[in-house]
């Protein structure tokens, strides 16, 4: 039976004791349609008129968290362990197998992001669930296997090590300053303009002061809110989705790989956190990273996350808004 423990010196969570079953066809994609006996049973599913599923999504097979799972957290002497309890789904996109994202129709790509914010929303109502993730790696340098389109909602009982550390200084931006430290940033972009990608009236994208990855884009609201799952179908149809899909034009022409993932606030109804207590709703930003992957990246030391990149964040968005799309 697997098992979360903590590592004390780092804080990091690790899962022990898991085993991978690997099964299925060689050479059978299990996400195209007429395979759907090949994955476990749909829990959401968005469909056509003719009664077709466009997307579904079902629990994903060989999950590291479990639905079924006990919390039980307990000490052994000095360290911490509690079991796997979470939940790990996958949505498959698309019917199509060799559509990516720049492809989709402004449709389709509402229906992703609509299922994310269901699935999200969803997964929130069982509050032993801390974290709540969507996110999609595309290509084998994002560790992706499956060409398929498709992504992933991981709930989970922990909170991951860079959310831990965006809650730690966000809070302490706001401690200090009172204000939400993504929409000072946001204000800075607009004055200077010079990692500013695109722009509607919802939403900037950006490349980020301090890029982990040649072409990191962020996708952020221009107005505050913690929850993307807060945000109304209206505004990710009418302004979300074309700034998207216009990224993803953009980036797709320079690289085959990417991660996207969206980060939205604890699952914790924006009480605070570690009983600071100014609400988490007050300091975090919900927002969407787009990493792109390449050879040209790659990390000093992988365990220290030191990333070295070969351009300025300011000349990748030059790069990226120079594209012909």
């Amino acid at each position: 039976m697997a098992e979360l423990r903590r590592d004390p010196v780092s804080g990091n969570w690790i899962i022990t004791e898991y085993t991978y079953d690997k099964t299925g066809s060689a050479g059978i994609c299990p996400f195209c349609p007429g395979n759907e006996h090949l994955t476990p049973k749909s829990i959401f599913e968005y469909k056509d008129p003719d009664g077709q599923w466009q997307i579904r999504c079902f629990p994903a097979k060989n999950s590291i968290f479990v639905i079924e799972a006990k919390e039980n957290k307990r000490a052994e002497g000095i360290y911490d362990k509690m079991g796997n309890v979470g939940a790990h789904e996958i949505i498959v996109e698309n019917r199509s197998h060799t559509k990516t994202l720049s492809n989709f129709t402004e449709n389709e790509l509402y229906l992703l992001l609509n299922t994310y914010k269901e699935r999200i929303s969803d997964l929130k109502k069982d509050k032993r669930f801390k974290h709540i993730q969507a996110f999609k790696n595309h290509g084998e340098l994002a560790g992706s296997y499956i060409f398929h389109p498709h992504s992933h909602i991981l709930a989970t009982p922990i909170l991951p090590h860079r959310i831990e550390l965006e809650l730690q200084n966000t809070k302490s931006h706001y401690m200090q300053k009172e204000r939400c430290l993504l929409c000072d940033i946001l204000n800075q972009e607009l004055r200077n303009q010079k990692r500013l990608v695109s722009i509607n009236s919802d939403f900037i994208a950006l490349c980020p002061f301090a890029s982990r990855f040649p072409f990191e884009v962020w996708i952020i609201p221009r107005k505050h809110d913690d929850r993307f799952e807060n945000t109304r179908s209206d505004t990710i149809k009418q302004s979300l989705v074309p700034i998207m899909l216009d990224i993803m034009k953009r980036i797709e022409k320079l690289t085959n790989s990417y991660a996207i993932a969206l980060h939205t606030s604890p699952n914790t109804d924006g009480k605070s956190y570690h009983d600071e207590g100014v609400s988490i709703s007050t300091y975090y930003h919900w927002h969407i990273e787009i990493l792109p992957m390449d050879f040209r990246t790659s990390r000093y030391k992988k365990e220290d996350e030191f990333y070295v990149v070969p351009f300025t964040p300011e000349e990748a968005a030059k790069a990226l808004r120079e594209q012909s799309i």
